[in-house]
């Protein structure tokens, strides 16, 4: 079954903001979508509120399309080291639930910046004629109320459908789809938003049936 894929993103630690769109997908070849009975949804990170929030989040918005699908909680319970699980009793307990299809969102990257914040607003060149004293002065202010530099991280987060009903491991993913977040606020306010878009984008691709 599918549950090396599992494993390796169990593995996984996520951190997670607030998110804008899909900016990659990817549907695997002659998929055409499916109707699934109950789907388990899961996000990797140590951070509980964070899982939480997001998995019951997702759920939320799934169950608004009609979508049975259940949060990854009483399958792997935050208090078990899930790095220590086997193939087998990934496999176990995934079958004992009845799930027909997996949804996996992870961290894959992280990009730090450092960006210029420019205090005084966008600087226009003086036209011709400008008194050379008022030229002056204009530049002191600048001198007083200098620019600066911030740091700015960029998450790319990745969520991937998994096909349960599929055999060969290889065959198991259907589709997955990317997106970067910047500058993370508030943790409600980037579920929301996060979770908006990737069902949207699910359901309006036809990933997922009705």
């Amino acid at each position: 079954m599918k549950t090396r894929i599992v494993i390796s993103l169990i593995a996984m630690t996520f951190l997670w903001s607030c998110a804008t769109s899909m900016k990659y997908t990817w549907t695997k070849e002659n998929y055409e979508g499916k109707k699934f009975d109950k789907i388990l949804v899961m996000t990797i990170t140590k951070n509980l509120k964070s899982r939480t929030l997001f998995e019951n989040t997702v759920v939320k918005y799934l169950a608004e399309e009609g979508i049975n699908a259940t949060n990854s909680l009483s399958v792997f319970p935050p208090v078990e080291n899930n790095r220590k699980l086997t193939e087998e009793e990934i496999e176990k307990r995934i079958k004992g639930g009845n799930y027909d299809g997996v949804l996996i969102t992870s961290l894959i990257d992280v990009n730090t910046q450092d960006v210029i914040v420019n205090n005084n607003g966008p600087y226009y060149p003086m036209p011709y004629g400008y008194g050379y004293r008022g030229y002056i002065y204009s530049g002191y202010g600048h001198m007083y109320a200098p620019d600066y530099y911030r740091e700015q991280k960029t998450y790319v987060l990745e969520t991937r459908l998994y096909d349960l009903t599929v055999d060969d491991i290889k065959e198991a993913i259907v589709w997955s789809g990317q997106s970067e977040v910047t500058d993370p606020s508030s943790s409600e306010s980037a579920s929301k938003t996060y979770s908006d878009t990737l069902v949207k984008t699910l359901m309006e691709s036809g990933t997922i049936k009705k």
